[in-house]
C-alpha cells in the first residue's frame, strides 16, 4: 500500500483544483487562476503563472514527447470559462482558444502536441498545439447521457434525471462522481477505457446527504459487473495507453471517503472471471474520510489533491 507525502512547496497547501503529472513533473491548477510546475524529484519550482482570472479546471503534460527534444517541453490548461492554454516550460502562454461549449473538465495527451478537450456538453480535438494549434469540430457525443437516483444510465441526455459524461479514463477529470466503466474494442487487442459520470453540481448534495448511489457497473456491449462500495465512486484512471514505463495494466477507483483502490484491468474486463477473483485491493485508505477532489496516476507515481493541497 502506498504511502502519501505533502509536497516541500508551500504554494500547493490550499486551493488546488486541478493537478497531473508525468516522469519529472507537476503540473497544479488553482482556484485563483494560477499554473505551476514542479520537479517531482525534489519540489523545486520550475514555473508559476496566473493564466486565468477563473478557476482553472483541468491541466495536462505533453507525454509524447521524446528526452532528446525536452526544451520544447508544453503543458495544457483549461479554466470554468471555457478558456484553453497552452505553456512553455518557463510557464509562457503559447496559445490560448476559447471554447463557447462550456468550462473545461479535461484534457487528453492522446498523441504528440495533440489534445482532446472535455467539456460537460462534448469535445474538441486540438494538433500542432505548441505552434498553429489547429481545430478540429465540437462533437456532443461524449455528453449526450442521462442518470437516474437508482443507478439506471441512459444512452441519452434527456431520459435521466441527471447529465453524465463519458470520459477517458487515461487523463484526470473534473467530475462529480463515476457510475460505469465501459471498455471499448479498438481492434488492436486493447481495449480503451472510458468512465461515465454525473455532472450535475445538484447530485452532490445527495452524496452530502448520504443517499447517493454507490455503485460502480462495468461494461462493454452490456453490463456484466456492478460493484457496491462504501461511498460513491469520484473518479476513475486507466494506466493502460500511458506512455513508456508508465503504461500498466491498472485501474485506480477514487471513493468519495477519500480511499483509493486499484484493479487489474484485463481482469476486470473479462466477463468470465467472477468478482472474488479480482485483485481489487487498496491503494491508499484512510482511517477518517479525506475530502479529495480527485487525483492523477503515473507510472508508480500518484498525486491526490483538494482544498487542503
Amino acid at each position: 500500500m502506498s504511502a502519501l507525502s505533502r509536497i516541500p512547496n508551500q504554494e500547493f497547501d490550499r486551493n488546488v483544483t486541478a493537478a497531473d503529472l508525468d516522469e519529472r513533473f507537476l503540473l497544479i491548477g488553482k482556484l485563483d487562476g494560477s499554473l505551476s510546475a514542479v520537479y517531482i524529484k525534489n519540489g523545486l519550482q520550475v514555473f508559476s503563472v496566473k493564466i486565468s482570472e477563473t478557476e482553472i479546471t483541468a491541466v495536462c503534460c505533453e507525454k509524447h514527447e521524446e528526452q532528446e527534444h525536452e526544451d520544447n517541453q508544453v503543458f495544457y490548461a483549461g479554466d470554468i470559462s471555457g478558456n484553453v492554454f497552452v505553456t512553455n516550460k518557463k510557464g509562457r502562454i503559447l496559445n490560448k482558444v476559447h471554447l463557447l461549449e462550456g468550462g473545461i473538465s479535461a484534457i487528453v495527451n492522446w498523441s504528440k502536441f495533440s489534445i482532446h478537450v472535455h467539456t460537460h456538453t462534448g469535445s474538441a480535438s486540438f494538433s500542432d498545439t505548441s505552434k498553429e494549434f489547429r481545430r478540429q469540430n465540437f462533437s456532443s457525443a461524449s455528453g449526450d447521457f442521462s442518470y437516474d437516483n437508482d443507478g439506471t444510465l441512459y444512452k441519452s441526455g434527456s431520459r435521466g434525471m441527471f447529465r453524465v459524461a463519458r470520459y477517458n479514463c487515461g487523463s484526470p477529470n473534473k467530475v462529480i462522481t463515476t457510475v460505469g466503466i465501459e471498455f471499448e474494442e479498438t481492434g488492436n487487442n486493447c481495449s480503451e477505457v472510458f468512465a461515465y459520470a454525473i455532472i450535475d453540481e445538484e447530485y452532490k448534495e445527495m452524496i452530502d446527504e448520504g443517499i447517493a448511489e454507490t455503485t460502480l457497473a462495468v461494461f462493454s456491449k452490456y453490463i456484466f459487473r456492478v460493484f457496491k462500495f462504501q461511498s460513491p465512486v469520484k473518479q476513475v484512471m486507466s494506466c493502460r495507453h500511458h506512455e513508456g514505463r508508465a503504461k500498466a495494466d491498472e485501474i485506480f477507483i477514487l471513493l468519495w471517503n477519500g480511499n483509493l483502490l486499484k484493479v487489474t484491468s484485463s481482469l476486470l474486463e473479462d466477463p468470465t472471471v467472477p468478482d472474488e477473483a479480482l485483485d481489487l485491493i487498496p491503494a491508499i485508505v484512510h482511517e477518517e474520510e479525506e475530502d479529495y477532489k480527485g487525483f492523477s496516476v503515473f507510472g508508480k507515481k500518484i498525486c491526490l489533491y483538494g482544498n487542503d493541497g
